[in-house]
């Protein structure tokens, strides 16, 4: 049974100053016997922290870009035939590129802990042209899946530049080395946590759309990007139709094909953004043509510039779609980037990024 104490109780007196050294003595000698023990009173070191979802994208990106740029350099090293050499230069510094803007591999700044014993086992190490073309695909099918599902969108837009650019490498390699492009390994594949799309093909470039908007859906509901791309293909449709009608015939059946390709495409993304028969439908009658179309080097440029400005639209639409739902925007980006080289367009470490340039590295 508790009890209250009586008004009578008073704090107990300190204890005599003669005892205070003893206790003192006490301390220090504890001391001293957990020292001789091997104990240390401190904190634990600090640990590095462990990667969130967008680092470990981040992270994974950056390695596989210094992966392909040593692979390249030790290919080359180990002698190649020059169309060969071109291609490989490219890959070791469109790689150091992709690197270097992602930020380079993480550094936290703490003590680099005990190296582990190195392992017997684990991927080949990339010595021919095979193996690199190989590593090329998976990397890019890699970088496709990521950026289809981190979270951040500015991340998105620049992996999914990465993933087009390495795509383009692969391309090239397996066309001056005449080898035939392999399919993404099993470790490349999409993950179960992915969108659960497969990786487009290179030539795809429009979303799926099974239909449009309903007559009262609500206009705003679509994405800008979408209208953006849909406007572009638009452009691109109407004066591939012009070039056409100035072309002789060697060339108008490529202009027409072109133009009936991105007015599917165009048609497809204003479904997409809920634009189709209403006002905020970006899309126009006519567009204004550059000026100077008749000198043959203002009407040579014109298609590449063209199918560049659709590869900047489609990597804004990266950005601005929702993780897991990036793979029909990174699909355009690829097509629009491929369809730019094939009209004479340089390649360039980052398509659909002109703020990281657009010259090629040399």
């Amino acid at each position: 049974m508790l009890r209250h104490r009586s008004s009578s109780w008073r704090p107990r007196p300190p204890r005599p100053a003669a005892r205070l050294p003893r206790a003192v003595a006490v301390l220090v000698g504890g001391a001293l016997v957990l020292a001789g023990c091997g104990v240390r009173l401190e904190t634990p070191p600090p640990v590095e922290p462990s990667p969130d979802a967008i680092e470990q994208v981040r992270g994974r990106t950056v390695d596989d870009a210094l992966g392909l740029a040593d692979a390249a350099t030790a290919v080359v090293a180990s002698g190649v035939d020059e169309p060969v050499r071109v291609v490989l230069d490219d890959v070791a510094a469109f790689s150091a590129r992709h690197a270097e803007e992602l930020g380079g591999v993480y550094d936290s700044g703490l003590p680099d802990p005990t190296p582990a014993p190195t392992p017997t086992t684990g991927a080949p190490v990339v010595t021919d042209v095979t193996g690199l073309l190989a590593e090329l695909v998976d990397d890019a099918a890699r970088a496709t899946q990521d950026a289809d599902a981190v979270p951040d969108p500015d991340l998105a837009r620049l992996v999914a530049s990465v993933a087009v650019a390495r795509d383009a490498l692969a391309d090239r390699l397996a066309a001056v080395a005449d080898l035939p492009r392999p399919a993404p390994g099993a470790d490349a594949a999409p993950s179960d946590d992915a969108s659960g799309d497969a990786v487009p093909s290179a030539g795809a470039s429009t979303p799926t759309v099974e239909a449009s908007p309903a007559d009262d859906a609500d206009p705003t509901a679509g994405s800008p990007a979408a209208a953006a791309l849909a406007l572009a293909h638009d452009e691109a449709a109407w004066t591939f139709t012009v070039l056409a009608a100035r072309s002789s015939d060697a060339t108008r059946t490529t202009m027409l094909e072109a133009a009936a390709r991105h007015r599917t495409a165009s048609d497809a993304w204003a479904h997409a953004a809920g634009v189709v028969g209403r006002p905020a439908d970006p899309r126009r009658a006519a567009y204004a043509l550059p000026a100077g179309l008749d000198d043959p080097t203002v009407l040579e440029a014109l298609p590449r510039t063209l199918e560049q400005s659709v590869a900047d639209a489609s990597a804004a639409a990266v950005a601005q779609a929702a993780a897991g739902d990036r793979l029909d925007a990174v699909a355009s980006l690829r097509a629009a980037t491929a369809a730019a080289v094939a009209w004479g367009a340089a390649a360039v470490p980052f398509p659909g990024m002109p703020e990281l340039g657009t010259a090629p590295v040399r």
